[in-house]
């Protein structure tokens, strides 16, 4: 029997099985939600971040190595204040330099990290950082020169809470674990052992497995109320249409950097690799729901995927709510009123235009150079960037933040606007950056691809702010 054959007769059988086995059953052999452990810099308390290998069960019962921080796959949630000076204390454990980069994060580049401070094997660094930005959420990850996407897919990221006054006095739901919820987002594939297999050399990484905090569909028990779900994408290519499976309302309050001047009401958002979400979504009243990417399945819908999944993934949920208890006290829908409210800057000094080639890995034509410095902006200015896409993508800029000012050439409406670092664009967007830190040739912040297989291979520049 040939082995084609003989894996079409392994998918039927499969596939027959999962037909016969109820949909309570096949939920119960999920795990609860893991929730990244708290790191909290208040009172000048230092944060530490030693890079290494562990091993965790990500398929069966079997142990693999990946990679992480503090002994975990993945990283530490950790939670800095506007107006502290924090002190961060990297430790590279791992067998291979790594650059490390805190997305969103707005310092000068000499503190960022970046690919122009490499840590070797066994090298320590510890920068001590000025938190002048507002409420936002940012995430630390590998930017190392042609290996991001591999240190990042092995476990290198974890998620950054920026909080300021008017964000702690808010009503937002803020108990963290409770009704407070990180949620990394990962697409992987793995080997029958559960096993990380990655392939470099494909355009583009797209994994069949969806893992959220290292879990496959993972439940989390909440109380009645509201819930706020933070989410990171820290996918390597993939973008996800998230929904929740019963099409409730749910409202989107803040993106990347900051806050929306209002809470936007939606039935579905995309969020591109390395894009940032916060979602309120109400738990008052109903059962369980769960928070899915695409359009909810059937049981027929999901037994089409063993024979032919096209880059789908085997399961698209990614989390199930199960909400207990007596409604809450207050049930209204949550207000916030905050300062940092972005606008569109009217003095523009310079306009540019780019063009990323998501097939040859280009920037208008272009590999990255590391000889080259492609962007030289002035400090404190605002620039509009016209960016076109050749297939739908991410683009991100390090140390700098802009705000929509279109997409599709469609305008922003004015309460949509937020302080981004990361776009999701599908065919063209304008952007106006602001350049609020200093980056220097031999500390450069990058631009380009947010899509880190495309990054790795040359879709990235230099940029420059003196």
């Amino acid at each position: 029997m040939d082995n084609s054959r003989r894996q079409f007769l392994k998918k039927t059988a499969i596939a027959t099985a999962l037909s016969a086995v109820p949909n309570a059953l096949l939920a119960a052999t999920n795990q609860p939600l893991q929730i990244p452990p708290l790191i909290d810099s208040r009172r000048g308390k230092p944060i530490f971040l030693s890079l290494e290998s562990t091993q965790v069960k990500l398929l069966n019962n079997n142990l693999v190595e990946v990679w992480g921080f503090n002994g975990q796959y993945l990283g530490p949630t950790i939670k800095i204040r506007q107006g502290n000076f924090v002190k961060l204390n990297y430790r590279n454990n791992l067998p291979q330099s790594v650059a490390l980069n805190i997305q969103g994060l707005q310092v000068n580049s000499d503190l960022l990290g970046g690919i122009g401070h490499s840590l070797k094997a066994g090298q320590s660094w510890a920068p001590i950082v000025p938190i002048t930005q507002h409420a936002g959420l940012c995430y630390y990850q590998s930017c190392s020169l042609a290996s991001s996407a591999y240190q990042n897919y092995r476990g290198l990221v974890g998620m950054c809470i920026v909080e300021d006054d008017e964000s702690r006095k808010s009503q937002l739901p803020n108990k963290y674990g409770i009704n407070d919820i990180p949620l990394i987002l990962q697409d992987l594939s793995l080997n029958n052992a559960g096993s990380q297999l990655f392939q470099q050399n494909e355009p583009h990484f797209v994994g069949e497995r969806l893992f959220v905090n290292g879990q496959q569909s993972p439940y989390l028990n909440v109380a009645r109320g509201w819930v706020r779900l933070r989410l990171l994408n820290a996918s390597l290519s993939r973008a996800y249409e998230l929904r929740f499976d019963d099409e409730r309302d749910f409202l989107i309050i803040a993106q990347d950097q900051s806050f929306l001047p209002e809470p936007k009401t939606v039935k579905s958002v995309m969020l591109g690799s390395g894009e940032r979400l916060e979602i309120l979504v109400d738990l008052n009243e109903g059962g369980n729901v769960s928070l899915i990417t695409g359009k909810p399945r059937g049981l027929f819908d999901k037994i089409g995927l063993f024979f032919n999944s096209d880059g789908e993934l085997v399961d698209n949920h990614i989390l199930e709510l199960r909400p207990e208890g007596l409604l809450a006290a207050f049930t209204n829908k949550p207000s916030y009123q905050f300062s940092n409210i972005a606008t569109l800057p009217t003095e523009i000094t310079q306009q540019r235009q780019f063009h990323l080639d998501n097939i040859n890995a280009m920037i208008n034509q272009k590999r990255f150079d590391p000889r080259r410095i492609d962007v030289s902006a002035k400090h404190g200015s605002v620039e509009r960037w016209q960016i076109s896409v050749s297939s739908p993508v991410s683009f991100r800029i390090q140390g700098a933040k802009f705000v929509l000012e279109s997409q599709n050439d469609k305008k922003t409406p004015a309460n949509e606007l937020v302080w981004k670092d990361t776009l999701w664009i599908e065919n063209n967007a304008s952007i106006l950056v602001k350049f609020d830190n200093l980056s220097s040739n031999s500390h450069p912040f990058i631009f380009g691809s947010g899509d880190l297989i495309q990054a790795d291979k040359g879709a990235i520049g230099l940029l420059v702010v003196q």
